[in-house]
Protein backbone atom coordinates (compact mmCIF):
# COMPACT_ATOMS: atom_id res chain seq x y z
CA UNK A 1 0.00 0.00 0.00
CA UNK A 2 2.73 2.69 0.80
CA UNK A 3 6.61 2.98 0.41
CA UNK A 4 8.79 5.07 1.97
CA UNK A 5 12.36 6.83 0.69
CA UNK A 6 15.19 8.06 2.60
CA UNK A 7 18.25 9.34 1.16
CA UNK A 8 17.22 7.83 -2.48
CA UNK A 9 16.76 4.38 -1.00
CA UNK A 10 13.63 2.82 -0.66
CA UNK A 11 13.54 2.43 3.36
CA UNK A 12 10.17 0.87 4.17
CA UNK A 13 7.35 -0.87 2.62
CA UNK A 14 4.18 -1.79 4.15
CA UNK A 15 0.94 -0.92 4.85
CA UNK A 16 -0.80 2.70 5.05
CA UNK A 17 -0.60 2.42 8.83
CA UNK A 18 2.85 1.19 8.99
CA UNK A 19 4.71 3.95 6.73
CA UNK A 20 3.08 6.35 8.69
CA UNK A 21 5.10 6.43 10.92
CA UNK A 22 7.93 7.61 9.34
CA UNK A 23 6.18 10.84 8.61
CA UNK A 24 7.87 14.22 9.80
CA UNK A 25 7.24 17.69 9.51
CA UNK A 26 10.12 17.38 6.67
CA UNK A 27 9.15 14.01 4.93
CA UNK A 28 7.06 14.93 1.31
CA UNK A 29 3.94 12.69 1.23
CA UNK A 30 2.57 11.79 -1.90
CA UNK A 31 -1.25 10.77 -1.96
CA UNK A 32 -1.01 8.09 -5.34
CA UNK A 33 -5.35 8.31 -4.87
CA UNK A 34 -5.34 4.05 -5.61
CA UNK A 35 -3.22 4.53 -8.48
CA UNK A 36 -0.38 1.64 -8.75
CA UNK A 37 3.09 2.29 -7.88
CA UNK A 38 5.30 0.09 -9.25
CA UNK A 39 9.17 -0.58 -10.04
CA UNK A 40 10.41 1.77 -12.83
CA UNK A 41 11.69 0.27 -16.48
CA UNK A 42 14.27 -1.46 -17.69
CA UNK A 43 15.41 -1.80 -21.23
CA UNK A 44 18.25 -4.09 -22.03
CA UNK A 45 19.27 -3.48 -25.80
CA UNK A 46 18.65 0.24 -27.27
CA UNK A 47 21.33 2.95 -29.00
CA UNK A 48 20.87 5.45 -26.78
CA UNK A 49 23.65 7.96 -27.77
CA UNK A 50 23.50 6.55 -31.52
CA UNK A 51 20.05 7.19 -31.67
CA UNK A 52 19.22 10.39 -29.99
CA UNK A 53 21.67 12.71 -32.52
CA UNK A 54 19.19 12.03 -35.44
CA UNK A 55 16.12 11.13 -33.83
CA UNK A 56 16.06 14.92 -32.42
CA UNK A 57 18.57 17.10 -34.34
CA UNK A 58 18.19 14.91 -38.37
CA UNK A 59 16.24 14.25 -40.91
CA UNK A 60 13.53 12.20 -39.25
CA UNK A 61 10.80 9.22 -40.79
CA UNK A 62 9.90 7.72 -38.08
CA UNK A 63 5.64 8.01 -37.23
CA UNK A 64 5.57 7.95 -41.48
CA UNK A 65 4.11 5.15 -43.16
CA UNK A 66 4.00 5.59 -46.66
CA UNK A 67 6.54 6.60 -49.30
CA UNK A 68 5.26 10.11 -50.48
CA UNK A 69 4.71 10.83 -46.64
CA UNK A 70 9.30 9.75 -46.18
CA UNK A 71 9.59 12.35 -49.41
CA UNK A 72 7.43 14.92 -47.97
CA UNK A 73 9.45 14.96 -44.71
CA UNK A 74 12.86 14.97 -46.42
CA UNK A 75 11.54 18.12 -48.59
CA UNK A 76 10.60 19.81 -45.76
CA UNK A 77 13.65 19.08 -44.23
CA UNK A 78 16.08 20.74 -46.94
CA UNK A 79 13.93 23.43 -47.84
CA UNK A 80 14.68 24.20 -44.30
CA UNK A 81 18.49 23.49 -44.20
CA UNK A 82 19.49 24.27 -47.51
CA UNK A 83 22.88 25.42 -46.70
CA UNK A 84 23.91 21.54 -44.88
CA UNK A 85 27.33 19.86 -46.74
CA UNK A 86 25.34 16.70 -46.31
CA UNK A 87 21.60 15.32 -45.61
CA UNK A 88 21.54 12.22 -42.98
CA UNK A 89 18.99 11.13 -40.81
CA UNK A 90 16.62 7.99 -41.04
CA UNK A 91 13.72 5.81 -39.59
CA UNK A 92 11.99 4.53 -42.84
CA UNK A 93 9.89 1.28 -42.24
CA UNK A 94 11.50 -1.56 -45.08
CA UNK A 95 8.23 -3.10 -45.47
CA UNK A 96 7.07 0.28 -46.82
CA UNK A 97 9.23 -0.27 -50.60
CA UNK A 98 8.84 -3.38 -52.75
CA UNK A 99 11.80 -6.25 -52.75
CA UNK A 100 14.47 -3.82 -54.08
CA UNK A 101 13.65 -1.03 -51.54
CA UNK A 102 13.79 2.82 -51.66
CA UNK A 103 15.73 4.08 -54.94
CA UNK A 104 17.95 6.53 -55.33
CA UNK A 105 15.85 8.88 -57.90
CA UNK A 106 13.74 9.56 -55.54
CA UNK A 107 15.89 11.43 -53.46
CA UNK A 108 17.93 12.66 -56.31
CA UNK A 109 14.81 14.48 -57.43
CA UNK A 110 14.83 16.32 -54.06
CA UNK A 111 19.08 16.90 -53.59
CA UNK A 112 21.30 15.87 -56.62
CA UNK A 113 24.57 17.56 -56.15
CA UNK A 114 25.34 16.87 -51.99
CA UNK A 115 25.46 13.48 -50.46
CA UNK A 116 21.87 12.33 -48.18
CA UNK A 117 22.19 8.85 -46.23
CA UNK A 118 19.63 7.72 -44.32
CA UNK A 119 19.42 4.86 -42.23
CA UNK A 120 16.22 2.28 -41.54
CA UNK A 121 14.55 2.41 -38.54
CA UNK A 122 16.43 -1.35 -37.72
CA UNK A 123 19.67 0.32 -38.88
CA UNK A 124 20.52 -2.60 -41.19
CA UNK A 125 20.37 -0.32 -44.02
CA UNK A 126 20.79 2.95 -45.58
CA UNK A 127 19.10 4.96 -48.50
CA UNK A 128 21.51 7.24 -50.47
CA UNK A 129 20.96 9.54 -53.29
CA UNK A 130 23.66 9.25 -56.43
CA UNK A 131 25.28 11.57 -55.40
CA UNK A 132 26.43 9.76 -52.51
CA UNK A 133 27.12 5.99 -54.67
CA UNK A 134 29.55 8.32 -56.92
CA UNK A 135 31.21 9.56 -53.71
CA UNK A 136 31.74 6.21 -52.53
CA UNK A 137 32.71 4.88 -55.43
CA UNK A 138 30.13 2.40 -55.94
CA UNK A 139 28.99 1.06 -59.23
CA UNK A 140 27.45 -1.39 -61.31
CA UNK A 141 30.38 -3.15 -61.54
CA UNK A 142 31.14 -2.85 -57.47
CA UNK A 143 30.98 -6.35 -56.31
CA UNK A 144 29.18 -6.96 -52.21
CA UNK A 145 31.09 -6.53 -49.37
CA UNK A 146 31.35 -9.70 -47.50
CA UNK A 147 28.84 -9.82 -45.30
CA UNK A 148 26.90 -7.08 -47.25
CA UNK A 149 24.42 -6.57 -50.08
CA UNK A 150 24.24 -3.47 -52.63
CA UNK A 151 20.77 -3.98 -53.73
CA UNK A 152 20.56 -3.24 -57.71
CA UNK A 153 17.96 -2.34 -60.19
CA UNK A 154 16.31 -5.74 -61.39
CA UNK A 155 16.57 -4.79 -64.77
CA UNK A 156 19.68 -2.40 -65.50
CA UNK A 157 21.88 -3.93 -62.72
CA UNK A 158 22.86 -0.85 -61.39
CA UNK A 159 22.96 0.52 -57.81
CA UNK A 160 19.16 1.01 -56.23
CA UNK A 161 20.05 3.16 -53.45
CA UNK A 162 19.76 1.07 -50.75
CA UNK A 163 22.90 -0.44 -49.38
CA UNK A 164 22.79 -2.95 -46.29
CA UNK A 165 24.97 -4.19 -43.61
CA UNK A 166 28.56 -4.13 -44.46
CA UNK A 167 27.97 -1.98 -47.23
CA UNK A 168 27.16 0.56 -45.72
CA UNK A 169 30.70 1.09 -44.41
CA UNK A 170 31.95 2.83 -47.60
CA UNK A 171 29.01 5.38 -47.56
CA UNK A 172 28.98 5.83 -43.80
CA UNK A 173 32.90 6.69 -43.81
CA UNK A 174 31.83 9.95 -45.90
CA UNK A 175 29.84 11.81 -43.00
CA UNK A 176 31.16 12.95 -39.94
CA UNK A 177 30.23 11.48 -36.78
CA UNK A 178 28.71 14.00 -33.92
CA UNK A 179 30.65 15.40 -31.98
CA UNK A 180 30.88 14.82 -27.73
CA UNK A 181 28.72 18.16 -27.44
CA UNK A 182 26.21 16.88 -29.85
CA UNK A 183 26.04 13.31 -28.15
CA UNK A 184 25.46 14.96 -24.74
CA UNK A 185 22.75 17.32 -25.98
CA UNK A 186 20.98 13.95 -27.71
CA UNK A 187 21.14 12.43 -24.49
CA UNK A 188 19.95 15.22 -22.26
CA UNK A 189 17.07 15.65 -24.61
CA UNK A 190 16.61 11.59 -24.87
CA UNK A 191 16.16 11.00 -21.45
CA UNK A 192 12.99 13.23 -20.88
CA UNK A 193 11.71 10.99 -23.20
CA UNK A 194 12.63 7.86 -21.63
CA UNK A 195 11.51 8.95 -17.83
CA UNK A 196 8.48 9.87 -19.48
CA UNK A 197 7.77 6.23 -20.16
CA UNK A 198 9.26 5.24 -16.75
CA UNK A 199 12.50 4.16 -17.86
CA UNK A 200 15.22 4.62 -15.60
CA UNK A 201 17.76 1.71 -16.63
CA UNK A 202 19.08 0.92 -20.22
CA UNK A 203 21.89 -0.86 -21.81
CA UNK A 204 23.80 0.78 -24.54
CA UNK A 205 23.82 -1.91 -26.87
CA UNK A 206 26.65 -0.49 -29.62
CA UNK A 207 29.12 1.65 -27.70
CA UNK A 208 31.35 3.11 -29.93
CA UNK A 209 35.38 2.96 -29.67
CA UNK A 210 35.30 7.00 -30.11
CA UNK A 211 36.18 9.01 -27.56
CA UNK A 212 33.30 11.45 -28.06
CA UNK A 213 30.82 8.84 -27.78
CA UNK A 214 31.47 7.27 -24.66
CA UNK A 215 32.83 10.68 -22.78
CA UNK A 216 29.84 12.12 -23.72
CA UNK A 217 28.06 9.36 -21.02
CA UNK A 218 30.48 10.01 -18.68
CA UNK A 219 31.02 13.75 -18.57
CA UNK A 220 27.28 13.87 -18.27
CA UNK A 221 27.50 10.58 -15.31
CA UNK A 222 30.16 13.10 -13.97
CA UNK A 223 28.21 16.23 -14.02
CA UNK A 224 25.16 14.51 -11.96
CA UNK A 225 22.95 15.15 -15.30
CA UNK A 226 21.82 11.89 -15.47
CA UNK A 227 18.62 10.78 -14.45
CA UNK A 228 18.80 7.56 -16.17
CA UNK A 229 20.91 4.44 -15.24
CA UNK A 230 23.61 3.19 -18.28
CA UNK A 231 25.36 -0.03 -18.82
CA UNK A 232 26.42 -0.89 -22.41
CA UNK A 233 28.66 -3.10 -24.79
CA UNK A 234 31.91 -2.07 -26.76
CA UNK A 235 31.09 -3.01 -30.23
CA UNK A 236 33.50 -5.25 -32.15
CA UNK A 237 33.31 -6.14 -36.04
CA UNK A 238 35.11 -8.16 -38.63
CA UNK A 239 35.99 -5.15 -40.00
CA UNK A 240 37.66 -3.88 -37.39
CA UNK A 241 39.85 -6.91 -36.00
CA UNK A 242 39.28 -9.48 -39.05
CA UNK A 243 37.76 -12.77 -38.92
CA UNK A 244 34.66 -12.26 -40.89
CA UNK A 245 33.06 -14.60 -42.30
CA UNK A 246 34.10 -14.61 -46.10
CA UNK A 247 36.97 -11.81 -46.03
CA UNK A 248 39.82 -12.14 -47.69
CA UNK A 249 42.85 -14.03 -46.65
CA UNK A 250 45.08 -10.75 -46.81
CA UNK A 251 42.28 -8.57 -45.09
CA UNK A 252 44.26 -6.25 -42.91
CA UNK A 253 42.54 -5.59 -39.78
CA UNK A 254 42.56 -2.36 -37.69
CA UNK A 255 43.68 -3.90 -34.60
CA UNK A 256 43.52 -7.77 -33.00
CA UNK A 257 40.95 -9.18 -31.39
CA UNK A 258 43.13 -9.13 -28.27
CA UNK A 259 44.03 -5.60 -28.88
CA UNK A 260 40.04 -4.90 -29.20
CA UNK A 261 39.36 -6.12 -26.05
CA UNK A 262 42.25 -4.74 -24.09
CA UNK A 263 41.06 -1.97 -25.05
CA UNK A 264 37.33 -1.63 -24.09
CA UNK A 265 38.61 -2.87 -20.59
CA UNK A 266 41.24 -0.13 -19.99
CA UNK A 267 38.99 2.40 -21.34
CA UNK A 268 36.35 1.03 -19.19
CA UNK A 269 38.34 1.25 -15.85
CA UNK A 270 38.32 4.95 -16.31
CA UNK A 271 33.97 4.97 -16.25
CA UNK A 272 33.97 6.02 -12.08
CA UNK A 273 30.59 6.33 -11.70
CA UNK A 274 27.44 4.04 -11.37
CA UNK A 275 25.39 5.93 -14.00
CA UNK A 276 27.59 4.66 -16.75
CA UNK A 277 30.20 1.51 -16.60
CA UNK A 278 30.53 -0.86 -20.00
CA UNK A 279 31.41 -4.48 -18.91
CA UNK A 280 30.19 -6.04 -21.83
CA UNK A 281 31.15 -6.54 -25.80
CA UNK A 282 28.66 -6.58 -28.28
CA UNK A 283 29.10 -8.69 -31.52
CA UNK A 284 26.55 -10.15 -34.37
CA UNK A 285 26.27 -13.47 -35.40
CA UNK A 286 23.99 -12.08 -38.34
CA UNK A 287 21.76 -9.29 -39.67
CA UNK A 288 18.11 -9.56 -39.59
CA UNK A 289 15.99 -11.30 -41.98
CA UNK A 290 14.04 -8.32 -43.54
CA UNK A 291 17.12 -7.63 -45.46
CA UNK A 292 18.00 -11.52 -46.65
CA UNK A 293 20.46 -11.40 -43.89
CA UNK A 294 19.11 -13.11 -40.97
CA UNK A 295 21.29 -16.24 -40.87
CA UNK A 296 18.91 -19.07 -41.13
CA UNK A 297 19.29 -23.15 -41.42
CA UNK A 298 16.50 -23.54 -43.93
CA UNK A 299 16.73 -21.66 -47.41
CA UNK A 300 14.70 -18.38 -47.81
CA UNK A 301 11.88 -19.82 -49.84
CA UNK A 302 11.32 -16.64 -52.05
CA UNK A 303 14.80 -17.47 -53.85
CA UNK A 304 16.14 -20.05 -55.77
CA UNK A 305 19.59 -19.90 -54.86
CA UNK A 306 19.41 -21.39 -51.85
CA UNK A 307 20.62 -18.73 -50.01
CA UNK A 308 20.38 -18.56 -45.68
CA UNK A 309 21.46 -15.45 -45.36
CA UNK A 310 24.39 -14.05 -43.59
CA UNK A 311 26.87 -15.44 -41.24
CA UNK A 312 29.07 -12.79 -39.79
CA UNK A 313 32.34 -14.47 -38.03
CA UNK A 314 34.13 -17.55 -38.95
CA UNK A 315 33.53 -20.01 -36.06
CA UNK A 316 37.54 -19.83 -35.29
CA UNK A 317 36.89 -16.42 -34.36
CA UNK A 318 34.28 -16.02 -33.26
CA UNK A 319 35.14 -18.95 -30.30
CA UNK A 320 38.59 -17.19 -29.60
CA UNK A 321 36.94 -13.68 -29.27
CA UNK A 322 34.17 -15.22 -26.49
CA UNK A 323 37.08 -16.72 -24.64
CA UNK A 324 39.20 -13.49 -23.95
CA UNK A 325 36.42 -11.83 -23.36
CA UNK A 326 34.99 -14.41 -21.17
CA UNK A 327 38.09 -14.33 -19.56
CA UNK A 328 38.27 -10.98 -18.63
CA UNK A 329 34.86 -11.13 -16.80
CA UNK A 330 33.13 -9.51 -19.41
CA UNK A 331 29.54 -10.22 -20.43
CA UNK A 332 28.84 -11.16 -24.06
CA UNK A 333 25.83 -9.39 -26.07
CA UNK A 334 25.26 -11.25 -29.20
CA UNK A 335 22.79 -9.65 -31.84
CA UNK A 336 20.96 -13.43 -32.96
CA UNK A 337 18.04 -13.24 -35.51
CA UNK A 338 18.07 -16.58 -37.20
CA UNK A 339 18.56 -20.00 -35.77
CA UNK A 340 21.55 -21.08 -37.50
CA UNK A 341 23.16 -18.00 -36.28
CA UNK A 342 21.52 -19.44 -32.37
CA UNK A 343 23.29 -22.22 -33.14
CA UNK A 344 27.33 -21.09 -34.27
CA UNK A 345 26.95 -18.24 -31.15
CA UNK A 346 26.00 -20.17 -28.34
CA UNK A 347 28.97 -22.79 -30.09
CA UNK A 348 31.34 -20.03 -29.10
CA UNK A 349 29.64 -19.19 -26.12
CA UNK A 350 30.07 -23.15 -25.18
CA UNK A 351 33.85 -23.17 -26.14
CA UNK A 352 34.52 -19.77 -23.98
CA UNK A 353 32.89 -21.52 -20.88
CA UNK A 354 35.33 -25.16 -21.34
CA UNK A 355 38.03 -22.67 -21.61
CA UNK A 356 37.81 -20.47 -18.77
CA UNK A 357 35.48 -22.33 -16.28
CA UNK A 358 31.60 -21.97 -15.17
CA UNK A 359 30.90 -18.67 -13.54
CA UNK A 360 28.17 -16.27 -13.20
CA UNK A 361 28.50 -14.50 -16.29
CA UNK A 362 25.00 -14.00 -17.54
CA UNK A 363 25.93 -14.07 -21.57
CA UNK A 364 23.64 -12.34 -23.77
CA UNK A 365 21.38 -13.10 -26.84
CA UNK A 366 19.51 -9.94 -28.12
CA UNK A 367 16.52 -10.69 -30.06
CA UNK A 368 16.09 -14.52 -30.53
CA UNK A 369 14.04 -14.30 -33.37
CA UNK A 370 14.41 -17.72 -34.29
CA UNK A 371 16.10 -20.71 -32.05
CA UNK A 372 15.38 -24.17 -31.85
CA UNK A 373 14.12 -25.66 -28.52
CA UNK A 374 17.74 -27.49 -28.11
CA UNK A 375 19.58 -23.99 -28.28
CA UNK A 376 17.18 -22.37 -25.91
CA UNK A 377 18.24 -25.06 -23.24
CA UNK A 378 21.58 -24.98 -23.92
CA UNK A 379 21.16 -21.38 -22.95
CA UNK A 380 19.50 -22.01 -19.71
CA UNK A 381 22.37 -24.49 -18.80
CA UNK A 382 24.88 -21.72 -19.46
CA UNK A 383 22.62 -18.75 -17.39
CA UNK A 384 22.17 -17.01 -19.87
CA UNK A 385 20.25 -14.00 -20.68
CA UNK A 386 17.45 -13.34 -23.23
CA UNK A 387 16.46 -10.18 -24.23
CA UNK A 388 13.34 -9.75 -26.78
CA UNK A 389 11.11 -7.42 -27.84
CA UNK A 390 6.97 -8.35 -27.49
CA UNK A 391 6.43 -4.75 -30.09
CA UNK A 392 7.99 -7.44 -32.84
CA UNK A 393 5.92 -10.75 -31.79
CA UNK A 394 2.25 -9.71 -34.12
CA UNK A 395 1.16 -10.53 -37.23
CA UNK A 396 1.82 -6.87 -38.99
CA UNK A 397 2.82 -5.25 -42.23
CA UNK A 398 6.14 -6.62 -42.09
CA UNK A 399 4.85 -10.06 -41.44
CA UNK A 400 3.12 -10.11 -44.62
CA UNK A 401 5.19 -8.14 -47.10
CA UNK A 402 8.43 -9.48 -45.65
CA UNK A 403 8.73 -12.54 -43.10
CA UNK A 404 5.48 -14.54 -44.76
CA UNK A 405 7.12 -14.67 -48.01
CA UNK A 406 10.56 -14.75 -47.10
CA UNK A 407 10.35 -18.24 -44.35
CA UNK A 408 7.21 -19.48 -45.97
CA UNK A 409 4.03 -19.87 -43.80
CA UNK A 410 5.09 -22.29 -40.89
CA UNK A 411 7.94 -20.67 -40.02
CA UNK A 412 6.82 -16.89 -40.04
CA UNK A 413 3.83 -18.09 -38.16
CA UNK A 414 4.91 -20.65 -35.84
CA UNK A 415 8.89 -20.15 -35.54
CA UNK A 416 9.33 -16.33 -34.89
CA UNK A 417 9.92 -14.64 -31.75
CA UNK A 418 9.30 -17.30 -29.32
CA UNK A 419 8.70 -15.92 -25.35
CA UNK A 420 6.97 -18.03 -22.92
CA UNK A 421 8.80 -21.01 -23.61
CA UNK A 422 11.87 -19.37 -22.68
CA UNK A 423 10.59 -18.37 -19.42
CA UNK A 424 9.77 -22.59 -19.11
CA UNK A 425 13.20 -23.06 -20.30
CA UNK A 426 14.27 -21.48 -17.34
CA UNK A 427 16.18 -18.66 -19.24
CA UNK A 428 16.19 -14.90 -17.45
CA UNK A 429 14.18 -13.24 -20.36
CA UNK A 430 13.96 -9.24 -20.82
CA UNK A 431 12.75 -7.24 -22.81
CA UNK A 432 14.19 -4.14 -24.94
CA UNK A 433 13.01 -1.59 -27.90
CA UNK A 434 16.37 -1.40 -29.49
CA UNK A 435 15.33 2.14 -29.63
CA UNK A 436 15.28 3.68 -32.13
CA UNK A 437 14.06 0.71 -33.92
CA UNK A 438 10.95 0.87 -31.83
CA UNK A 439 10.04 3.68 -29.23
CA UNK A 440 10.05 2.09 -25.32
CA UNK A 441 6.21 2.12 -24.61
CA UNK A 442 5.31 -0.14 -21.41
CA UNK A 443 1.69 -0.39 -22.19
CA UNK A 444 2.45 -1.35 -26.25
CA UNK A 445 5.23 -3.81 -24.73
CA UNK A 446 3.29 -5.60 -22.00
CA UNK A 447 0.16 -5.78 -24.29
CA UNK A 448 1.66 -7.70 -27.24
CA UNK A 449 3.73 -9.83 -24.65
CA UNK A 450 0.19 -11.07 -23.12
CA UNK A 451 -1.37 -11.20 -26.63
CA UNK A 452 0.82 -11.65 -29.48
CA UNK A 453 -0.89 -8.75 -30.95
CA UNK A 454 -0.45 -5.02 -31.84
CA UNK A 455 -2.40 -2.83 -30.08
CA UNK A 456 -5.24 -0.92 -31.28
CA UNK A 457 -3.40 1.91 -31.13
CA UNK A 458 -0.03 1.03 -32.79
CA UNK A 459 -2.74 -0.51 -35.36
CA UNK A 460 -4.23 2.93 -36.13
CA UNK A 461 -1.67 4.77 -35.96
CA UNK A 462 -0.23 2.94 -39.05
CA UNK A 463 -3.02 2.45 -40.78
CA UNK A 464 -5.15 5.39 -40.31
CA UNK A 465 -7.60 6.19 -37.97
CA UNK A 466 -10.09 5.37 -40.57
CA UNK A 467 -9.12 1.71 -41.08
CA UNK A 468 -11.41 -1.29 -41.26
CA UNK A 469 -11.73 -2.88 -37.74
CA UNK A 470 -12.39 -6.36 -39.13
CA UNK A 471 -8.55 -5.87 -40.54
CA UNK A 472 -7.64 -6.34 -36.72
CA UNK A 473 -8.10 -9.30 -34.30
CA UNK A 474 -7.25 -10.76 -31.46
CA UNK A 475 -8.43 -14.23 -32.15
CA UNK A 476 -6.26 -17.58 -32.60
CA UNK A 477 -9.43 -19.34 -33.83
CA UNK A 478 -9.39 -16.61 -36.74
CA UNK A 479 -7.75 -17.53 -40.20
CA UNK A 480 -5.93 -14.38 -41.13
CA UNK A 481 -5.76 -13.52 -44.49
CA UNK A 482 -2.70 -11.49 -46.02
CA UNK A 483 -3.14 -8.16 -45.08
CA UNK A 484 -4.96 -8.72 -41.80
CA UNK A 485 -3.14 -8.04 -38.43
CA UNK A 486 -3.28 -10.47 -35.53
CA UNK A 487 -1.64 -12.44 -33.00
CA UNK A 488 1.53 -14.67 -33.98
CA UNK A 489 1.92 -18.12 -33.33
CA UNK A 490 1.85 -20.47 -31.33
CA UNK A 491 -0.73 -19.36 -28.87
CA UNK A 492 1.67 -21.36 -26.13
CA UNK A 493 4.35 -18.69 -26.32
CA UNK A 494 2.04 -15.79 -25.07
CA UNK A 495 3.29 -14.07 -21.72
CA UNK A 496 1.19 -13.69 -18.61
CA UNK A 497 1.17 -10.09 -17.01
CA UNK A 498 3.26 -11.15 -14.28
CA UNK A 499 6.32 -12.70 -16.62
CA UNK A 500 5.98 -9.56 -18.76
CA UNK A 501 6.34 -7.39 -16.02
CA UNK A 502 9.02 -9.01 -14.47
CA UNK A 503 10.64 -9.36 -18.00
CA UNK A 504 10.28 -5.46 -18.06
CA UNK A 505 11.90 -4.60 -14.66
CA UNK A 506 13.76 -7.02 -12.25
CA UNK A 507 14.93 -9.30 -15.34
CA UNK A 508 16.24 -6.32 -17.06
CA UNK A 509 18.44 -5.80 -13.55
CA UNK A 510 20.09 -8.91 -13.44
CA UNK A 511 20.68 -9.20 -17.32
CA UNK A 512 23.04 -6.65 -16.01
CA UNK A 513 24.27 -7.71 -12.36
CA UNK A 514 22.00 -4.57 -10.98
CA UNK A 515 19.03 -6.44 -9.61
CA UNK A 516 20.76 -5.76 -5.77
CA UNK A 517 20.33 -2.34 -6.95
CA UNK A 518 16.73 -1.50 -8.75
CA UNK A 519 14.58 -3.45 -10.39
CA UNK A 520 11.83 -4.13 -7.93
CA UNK A 521 10.43 -2.40 -4.48
CA UNK A 522 12.71 -3.84 -1.86
CA UNK A 523 14.51 -2.19 1.04
CA UNK A 524 17.70 -1.44 0.70
CA UNK A 525 17.40 -0.62 -3.27
CA UNK A 526 17.58 2.42 -5.48
CA UNK A 527 14.23 4.39 -5.16
CA UNK A 528 13.72 3.65 -9.26
CA UNK A 529 9.63 3.90 -9.13
CA UNK A 530 6.68 4.93 -11.01
CA UNK A 531 3.08 5.87 -10.81
CA UNK A 532 0.92 4.66 -13.75
CA UNK A 533 -2.90 5.46 -14.19
CA UNK A 534 -4.15 1.76 -13.73
CA UNK A 535 -3.38 -1.47 -12.05
CA UNK A 536 -2.20 -3.59 -15.02
CA UNK A 537 -2.82 -6.34 -13.13
CA UNK A 538 -6.39 -6.34 -12.66
CA UNK A 539 -7.66 -4.62 -15.60
CA UNK A 540 -8.82 -5.97 -19.11
CA UNK A 541 -6.02 -7.11 -21.17
CA UNK A 542 -7.09 -4.18 -23.84
CA UNK A 543 -6.57 -1.48 -21.08
CA UNK A 544 -2.96 -2.29 -20.46
CA UNK A 545 -2.10 -1.00 -23.94
CA UNK A 546 -3.52 2.50 -22.89
CA UNK A 547 -1.18 2.54 -19.62
CA UNK A 548 0.05 6.28 -19.26
CA UNK A 549 2.88 6.43 -16.80
CA UNK A 550 2.14 9.32 -13.92
CA UNK A 551 5.57 10.34 -12.20
CA UNK A 552 8.88 8.21 -12.66
CA UNK A 553 11.29 8.49 -9.39
CA UNK A 554 15.08 7.83 -10.36
CA UNK A 555 16.62 7.34 -6.88
CA UNK A 556 14.15 9.22 -5.08
CA UNK A 557 13.82 12.31 -7.29
CA UNK A 558 10.81 13.25 -9.06
CA UNK A 559 12.17 13.22 -12.74
CA UNK A 560 9.19 13.08 -14.42
CA UNK A 561 5.20 14.21 -13.77
CA UNK A 562 2.66 14.31 -16.18
CA UNK A 563 0.38 17.27 -16.70
CA UNK A 564 -3.07 16.27 -15.32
Amino acid sequence: EAVAVADGKIAAVGSTEEILDWISEETEVIDLDGKLLMPAFVDSHMHPAMSAVPYFFEIQLRGEFSVEGYLKRIQDFADENPDLEFYSGGGFQRSVFDETGPRKEDLDAIISDKPMALDSVDGHSIWVNSRTLEMAGITKETPDPPGGVIKRDPVSGEPSGLLSESARGAVQDLFPPPKKEQYKQGLLKLQEMLNSVGLTSCHDAIVKYDPDYYNAYEDLAREGLLTVRYRGSWHITPEMVGGGEGQPEDFKPEMTIDEAVKKGVEISKSFKTPYWQVKSFKFFADQVIEEETGYLKETYVHRDDNWRGIRVWKQEAINEAFRLIDAEGFNIHTHQIGDAAAEYALDAIEYAVAENGVRDSRHTLAHVQMIEQKDSERMAELGMTAVIAPYWSVIDDYYWKLYHPYLGADRAYSKQYPAASLIRAGINTAFHSDFYVTDPDYGWALYSAVTRTQPEKIFRMEQGESADSTLRTTDYSVKLDSGQIGPLGPEEECMSIEEAVAAATINGAKADFLEKETGSIEIGKSADIIVVDRNIFKVDIEEVSEMKVLMTFFEGKNVFSAEC
